[in-house]
């Protein structure tokens, strides 16, 4: 049998109109397949049985985007009146339906790989996060040439459904025009009444619409969810999402005994005034560190960053160290303000107009100058707004560094040549100084200097090549600031703005290996030596900078100081719907309400022993105290409570 065999053979509108959203449906369902083929490493083990569950599940999660994407196409096919069957209107409804399933299909193909850089479906936020890139259509240009086998897939695609279409079946019916118009009219009504009840995923008048949180419920771990859903539905139910809703686990003054933001700083008189030096490298995932991976390939892992690892020898590090989000974005507030990303970005949220103080705001009450250095094109990422709204006065980028002709061409100035720019022009910073720097050459589409392209040859993952050029880079950005007179007084901490993770270790493919990163605490001639077993979080680093300063005044921050003996560690973000605490050597995963699961994630890796349900009084005080910690976060969001007020 031929596929035209399959056509209808009356040339009925409302069949038609039938058959072709049909097609779509089945293309969103070939996607969901095809995004499983492509992404089967992040989902490891996983039986078969439960990921034709997961398959199933999605096919609700497909109608409704089906629904949203062609409401306006279903509305013009179905109008009451014989203009739908002229030869114009024909062809501008076949160029709706194209271009907009074209769009849809688009985004759905395009996540195939994106989602391993945010191990999530993409939502209405990637909108407002690239706006300001001024390279942004170089960098599609090199993924379309990168990845040319899913442009094919995808013109494929639009060629059927072109071939489909088959705009000229429909017959203009004979009948009165009453009665064409009486049925015209009662097959839109129940035509709409469906689209509807298809919208909102159900009938009855106490369904909900559909949102993202529904794909948690047939998954075994959060990260499944993204199997489920489709693109263009996170993106159309992400567009006006209200991120936070107030809750009231406890009293105030109970939530307030069991987890508070507000330190208290350390006694008066004891501060000690150094510079701060704080190097974010962009996706320096904890996977490529081979200092932090003794035990990996039973102990003959070198990772790929030799400086690195020298470094750590005479640095504090510690053991688990986790980022709390998946994009660049998300970093900054969590490192220099101590403030996570949870369910949204935080700076795309509306949210981020509340005042704040953050690193910047709170050292300079004590007299400090403070700068952001970041070598792609000004505006680029909305870093200059973000370092603006966390009170960071100078900003150093492409238009500070002068000149453009170094560009790589994609991100901004290598990270070699910037580096060296931010070791000579920390001295326009009055001492005691805070500067922030961002890296940005391990990031797609990973180009490396002509002149090191033989020299850095990485490993399986393309991002390492480029992790080993930073790390050279780090190298003799150290090797020149060791001669400035402001190094030595001087504490440099490093991280990464997110993890990247890859399917070289199963290790990495996990929970708490999907944001797995390094931080580190670097004070040349000191003793700050050695390897902490505890939990760290980015938004732990704030907090214990000033700790280390012996900082003497309250201060804001959700995280907390390191070096404080009374401190209770914890690591806490969030993905595909999902929030994960860390406390101890437990991992729980919540909805925000309930307790869905809990690991002992040191010694059950694969996460196969849930304690949720078992009445572990351990796990009940680990999820009390997550509670305490959304209460408080969600709470302050929303009332504007994240200074200390005098």
């Amino acid at each position: 049998m031929k596929l035209k065999d399959l056509l209808p053979k009356e040339k009925n509108i409302l069949l038609m109109l039938i058959w072709r959203l049909s097609m779509v449906y089945l293309l969103f369902s070939v996607q969901r397949i095809l995004f499983y083929l492509f992404n089967r490493s992040y989902f490891p083990e996983m039986p078969f049985n439960h990921l034709v569950e997961l398959l199933i599940s999605g096919l609700k999660f497909d109608l409704t985007a089906l629904l949203y994407v062609n409401s306006l196409f279903i509305l013009l096919m179905l109008i009451p009146s014989r203009i739908k069957y002229r030869s114009g209107f024909k062809k501008s409804l076949k160029i709706l339906f194209l271009g907009t399933n074209a769009l849809a299909l688009a985004t759905n193909l395009v996540d195939i790989v994106y989602f391993r850089y945010i191990l999530r479906r993409t939502d209405f936020s990637i909108f407002s996060e690239f706006k300001n890139e001024s390279n942004l259509w170089k960098i599609v240009l090199v993924g379309f040439a990168q990845y040319w086998y899913l442009v094919l897939i995808f013109v494929g695609m639009l060629l059927f459904l072109a071939w489909i279409y088959s705009d000229h079946r429909e017959n203009i019916p004979k009948r009165s025009n009453v009665l064409f118009y009486s049925l015209s009219a009662g097959t839109l009504v129940l035509f709409a009444g469906l689209t509807v009840a298809g919208i909102r995923g159900g009938f009855t008048g106490t369904t909900r619409p559909i949102t993202i949180s529904n794909a948690i419920e047939k998954v075994h771990k959060p990260i499944e969810s993204a199997i489920v859903l489709n693109t263009p539905f996170s993106i159309i139910r992400t567009i006006s999402a209200k991120t936070f809703e107030m809750v009231e686990f406890f009293d105030e003054k109970e939530a307030e005994s069991i987890y508070t933001p507000i330190h208290e700083g350390y006694p008066a008189g004891g501060f000690k005034p150094m510079n701060i030096v704080v190097l974010i490298l962009e996706s320096f995932t904890k996977e490529a560190i081979g200092a932090l991976n003794k035990d990996l390939e039973g102990g003959h892992y070198k990772g790929y960053t030799p400086f690195l690892d020298s470094l750590i020898q005479v640095s504090y590090t510690w053991q688990y160290s986790f980022a709390n989000g998946v994009k660049s974005i998300d970093a900054i507030p969590s490192v220099v303000a101590g403030v996570p990303s949870l369910v949204q970005p935080f700076v795309l949220s509306r949210y981020s107009l509340n005042e704040m103080e953050g690193l910047a705001a709170t050292l300079k009450k004590k007299g400090y100058d403070t700068g952001f250095f970041h070598g792609a094109p000004n505006g680029s990422m909305g870093f200059d707004a973000i370092t603006n709204m966390l009170s960071i006065p100078k900003y150093f980028g492409q238009n500070e560094y002068g000149r453009k002709e170094d560009s790589d061409g994609f991100w901004g100035i290598p990270d070699e040549l910037f580096l060296e720019y931010c070791a000579n022009n920390f001295d326009q910073l009055k001492e005691p100084f805070l500067a922030s720097v961002f890296t940005l050459s391990s990031h797609h589409p990973y180009v490396l200097p002509k002149k090191y392209e033989q020299t850095f040859k990485g490993g399986p993952n393309p991002l390492y090549k480029c992790i080993e050029y930073s790390d050279y880079s780090l190298r003799e950005f150290f090797r020149m600031a060791s001669g400035k007179p402001w190094y030595k007084n001087t504490l440099f901490v490093l991280t990464a703005d997110h993890s990247l993770p890859s399917s070289d270790h199963k290790e990495y493919i996990s929970t708490t290996g999907l944001f797995s990163i390094p931080v580190i605490f670097h004070h040349p001639d000191s003793e700050l030596i050695g390897m902490d077993p505890t939990l760290m979080q980015q938004i732990d680093i704030f907090p214990t900078v000033l700790g280390y300063l012996k900082y003497d005044a309250p201060y804001f921050a959700f995280g907390n100081d390191r070096f404080h003996p009374d401190n209770q560690p914890f690591v806490v973000n969030y993905v595909n719907g999902y929030y994960q605490f860390m406390e101890g050597d437990y991992l729980l995963q919540s909805d925000g309400k309930n307790l869905l699961a809990a690991y002992r994630f040191k010694e059950d890796a694969k996460y196969e022993k849930n304690l949720a349900a078992t009445g572990d009084t351990v796990v009940e005080g680990h999820f009390k105290r997550f509670k305490a910690f959304l209460q408080q976060y969600n709470n302050r969001m929303v009332e504007n409570r994240l200074t200390i007020k005098k």
